[in-house]
């Protein structure tokens, strides 16, 4: 699931000019360069599978949301095989500008009428994030008409930014562009709407619980730490690393990174096994790219398709 910055629409103009940009113009402007530099990527990267039952047959692929040049890129191997794919099933298409900007009306933003996130923070915590949003040039006026999980989503990609990660070149700009490029369809396992809402649907203290780690993740440095880890981990196929990180999360004493493991990544299996399903069984090929960390553990997608009868092989 991407974490989604605000619309410049809205007002926090700070926040919008820099990362509605980036989550939106910039991928749409800019997603062909992420392709072409995929002849430059060495043998062996990322998370890639065939799940096969019978006749049914589908690939798998761990996506990273956020990248950088020369360690994000999808290898020769997996361009190819994607370009041979009938369709590309992604979580959801957040490339579509004017639906993305409208959901984000619905779900991420506080009603004009109602008051804003500065007077629903306890005040040590409203202190918190004033002081830490000149590292990202933003003054708080630019936030306050965030919900709680929108301002934890967004500090997440403002801190992923400022350490030169970037959303051109996440797992799912190469997809875009490939099948942009290569006349691929492409179709949504969920929609834009629907995790949205589900992060909306976090009751009031795990919003605030949530955005309480994601603040002290940035004061910390851990933040930055967990960021440098996962794209290590994404860029040298590194599983042991993927299910510590996993555990890691399932074991957390904040409550809502517990929520989070609990909801928005376990809770929506299910339905993403269910879809598989329907891709495999289809007579067309679909690769099913979704987080890299969706795959792993007792509850991920690879042990939930080998229950379902599925040999999974991995691909290089």
């Amino acid at each position: 699931m991407l974490p989604i910055a605000s619309p410049h629409r809205y007002p926090m103009s700070s926040l919008a000019a820099r990362f509605a940009a980036a989550l939106i113009a910039v991928l749409l402007s800019t997603v062909g360069a992420a392709a072409a530099q995929s002849a430059a990527s060495p043998p062996t990267r990322g998370f890639m599978w065939e799940a096969t039952q019978g006749n049914a047959r589908v690939l798998l692929l761990g996506t990273i949301h956020v990248g950088r040049e020369g360690q994000t890129e999808l290898t020769p191997a997996q361009t190819a095989r994607v370009r041979a794919a009938a369709a590309i099933a992604v979580e959801a298409d957040v490339f579509d500008a004017q639906r993305t900007l409208a959901a984000l009306q619905r779900y991420a933003i506080i009603a004009a009428d109602a008051p804003g996130l500065d007077k629903r923070l306890p005040p040590a915590l409203r202190e918190r994030v004033e002081r830490v949003l000149p590292r990202y040039g933003l003054t708080a006026a630019a936030v306050w008409r965030l919900k709680p999980w929108a301002l934890a989503n967004n500090l997440v990609v403002l801190e992923a930014s400022r350490l030169g990660f970037s959303p051109a070149l996440s797992t799912e700009a190469q997809l875009f562009s490939l099948a942009r490029s290569a006349g691929i369809a492409v179709v949504e396992i969920e929609s834009v709407e629907k995790q949205l809402a589900l992060f909306d649907s976090a009751p009031a203290d795990l919003q605030l619980a949530y955005l309480e780690q994601a603040l002290a993740s940035v004061e910390s440095g851990a933040g930055e730490r967990e960021i440098r880890l996962l794209v290590e981990a994404w860029r040298t196929s590194d599983a042991v690393a993927m299910r510590q990180r996993l555990m890691t999360m399932r074991q957390s004493t904040n409550a809502g990174e517990r929520w989070i493991t609990e909801q928005v990544i376990d809770g929506r299996h299910d339905a993403m096994l269910a879809a598989i399903d329907r891709f495999a069984a289809s007579g067309r090929l679909h690769v099913v790219a979704v987080g890299t960390l969706h795959f792993f553990g007792p509850t991920g997608l690879l042990d939930g398709l080998r229950a379902r009868g599925y040999a999974i092989a991995p691909l290089p």
